[in-house]
């Protein structure tokens, strides 16, 4: 109890649901469960400097703002960069490399929970939403989105 105080106390988190919206897109979008272990354990204060660390505060500033503020509403639009879709949605729950006449494209699929506790979330598995959930496909070439797909 001693110890979940002082967390509080220094603004460490305890769970990415207590993180504020921004750092909570970041939260999901770290390269291992481990930079997300010690994300949580950051202050406030602390936690800019991790990103800019990991490479990931760079790619949110090169965002055009326009990106930036819908990821902040969990939009995507074509042409957006792949690196807004991931902050919009979350990491994607399946990639696929393929060949577009040539051209290399990438493949995303999001599940997004469209019943449950959890409605409105993106998630890893559509297991995770206690719920019905619906899947969107993400084209990525050249970085930016090319196609948005809504097979169900």
């Amino acid at each position: 109890m001693v110890l979940l105080a002082a967390g509080v106390l220094m603004g460490c988190a305890t769970s990415p649901d207590r993180l504020p919206e921004l750092d909570r897109r970041f939260y999901y979008n770290l390269p291992s469960r481990e930079d997300q272990d010690a994300f949580l354990r950051l202050k406030a204060s602390q936690r800019q400097g991790f990103l800019e660390e990991r490479g990931l505060w760079e790619q949110w500033e090169a965002l055009p703002k326009a990106e930036r503020e819908a990821a902040g509403h969990s939009e995507v639009e074509l042409g957006f960069h792949e690196f807004a879709v991931f902050m919009a949605w979350g990491p994607p729950a399946d990639t696929q490399d393929r060949d577009d006449n040539g051209r290399p494209l990438r493949l995303h699929t999001f599940i997004r929970c469209s019943s449950g506790p959890k409605r409105g979330r993106y998630v890893q598995s559509n297991l995770d939403c206690d719920g019905t959930s619906s899947e969107t496909q993400v084209a990525i070439g050249d970085g930016v989105v090319t196609d948005i797909v809504y097979p169900n």
